[in-house]
């Protein structure tokens, strides 16, 4: 009766990770991210001084890279501070500067920050709408009496995620309120959001948003990688086989949402293993082959997301022509060379302006909409120098890189059998001028650089 009982109370004490791939939410270990904790952590003392840090803070980088758990980590740490205000925000939380004010405006004590001429209609017990009819400035005035009525007042903090999502005019509206509330009070902005984010800022024209501090978010490095797998299991004291690791590792290509698919297909069937009476808090090869098709089912989803986002902006084709671009070289594109592909790309699909300042235009516009898609990204010049190794920017060529490198195989792929497939219908399908079932003649498409050289030979003629 007592070893059954003993049982019994370790069957009850089994704990595991909390892995949730997708959720918005922390993970159970956030690894890797220590210059990025780092670099948010530096602007609080500031405020706590009560003085404004002097930029705004942006965060871009791919989906699934982590900068949302990053915020997450960074909110649940400015909640343990008694000296500290947060406010997280989406941009489908406002649709009017009132709204927006109704979000960061304080909730108790409002009359002690009321200009004179503001009014306020109650939508239920504590719950006030502000009417400003527009006027920016009341919220200025608003932020800047919350941070800093005297004893009262405390440093706020504004996290915004999904900010390339952002509204044009309310975009505009939070920045240079931003910018203004700064200068006389402890508050600070980060925004997060997808590669295109910048873009999406410069067409706010905003005041002073380029002097923002950047945080790119890319794929872990092989340590880094390697302590989101083990911490989170070690921690429940689940034993995982260094050759698991290695082998998961090199599955995810550091990209931090396949590591934490992996380690939900891992725990799932580790507890699955551990419903028995012989708990063996240990991964090994074994167990991994049994969580592979889970892994990889969640993959392919991810993958098809990624891919209908981009067929969705007409890029297919584009993002193929990217993809073997880059695999053609050392997996990443200098600034000249996409530019190469995406002109030799809108030449043969016949959409090549005819002057050169119009071709500029719509090879950055192309350029941009496929960073949008985080298919690839230009990571800020710190991220670069980290991923080729060295200290000295001047040792780094500032390249695009790849979103997820095997997400671009999955595209190409995909493309290629849709093109087979086509050829095969065009076959099987008699025409009029052959009615003969024969495989018609394919037409020879130019390399990328045969097409470059005669773009560049029409050049000089004219």
């Amino acid at each position: 009766m007592f070893v059954i009982l003993t049982i019994m109370v370790a069957q009850t004490e089994l704990t595991y990770p909390e892995f949730n791939p997708g959720s918005g939410g922390e993970p159970p270990y956030l690894a890797g991210r220590a210059t990025e904790q780092k670099a948010l952590l530096k602007p609080l003392e500031r405020l706590r001084k009560g003085k404004g840090y002097g930029s705004d803070i942006i965060v871009v980088g791919p989906r699934g890279n982590g900068k949302t758990a990053l915020l997450r980590w960074f909110e649940g740490h400015c909640e343990e501070e008694d000296d500290l205000d947060v406010v997280w925000l989406t941009p489908d939380e406002f649709q009017s500067v009132d709204d927006l004010t109704g979000l960061l405006a304080p909730r108790e004590g409002w009359k002690k920050f009321l200009p004179d001429g503001v009014e306020f209609t109650p939508l239920g017990l504590g719950n006030l709408k502000w009417q400003l009819g527009g006027e920016t400035r009341m919220l200025t005035h608003l932020l800047t009496e919350r941070c800093s009525k005297g004893e009262e007042g405390k440093p706020l903090v504004v996290l915004l995620d999904e900010a390339h999502t952002l509204d044009l005019e309310f975009g505009r509206v939070l920045l240079n309120t931003s910018q203004k509330v700064r200068a006389k009070a402890p508050f600070l902005l980060v925004l997060a959001g997808t590669p295109g984010l910048e873009q999406r800022l410069g067409d706010m024209g905003a005041t002073f948003w380029t002097r923002s501090e950047r945080l790119g978010i890319g794929r872990l490095d092989a340590a880094g990688s390697r302590e989101a797998i083990i911490e989170p299991f070690a921690t429940h004291r689940i034993q995982v086989d260094e050759d698991i690791v290695r082998k998961v590792v090199i599955d995810s290509q550091g990209y931090p949402h396949f590591l934490q698919c992996w380690g939900q297909a891992l725990t799932e069937r580790l507890r699955e293993a551990e419903a028995g009476d012989n708990p063996v808090r240990r991964i090994d090869s074994s167990l991994l082959e049994q969580a592979r098709p889970k892994f990889l089912q969640m993959q392919l989803d991810h993958y098809e997301d990624a891919r209908r986002q981009i067929k969705e902006a007409g890029l297919q084709s584009l993002a193929a022509a990217v993809t073997r671009a880059a695999q053609a070289g050392t997996g990443a594109l200098t600034e000249g060379r996409l530019n190469a592909v995406i002109q030799s790309y809108l030449y043969s699909a016949g959409k090549l302006p005819p002057g050169p300042i119009e071709q500029g235009r719509s090879i950055a516009a192309f350029q941009n909409d496929l960073a949008a898609t985080g298919y690839i990204w230009k990571p800020p010049i710190a991220v670069a120098m980290a991923e080729a190794g060295v200290d000295d920017p001047e040792h780094v060529t500032y390249t695009w890189l790849a979103g997820i490198p095997s997400l671009m195989t999955h595209v190409l792929q995909k493309e290629e059998e849709l093109k087979a497939e086509a050829v095969r219908k065009d076959w099987l399908a008699p025409t009029e001028s052959s009615g003969s079932g024969e495989p018609p003649t394919p037409t020879p498409v130019a390399p990328l650089h045969d097409l470059q050289e005669e773009l560049d030979r029409d050049r000089n003629e004219r």
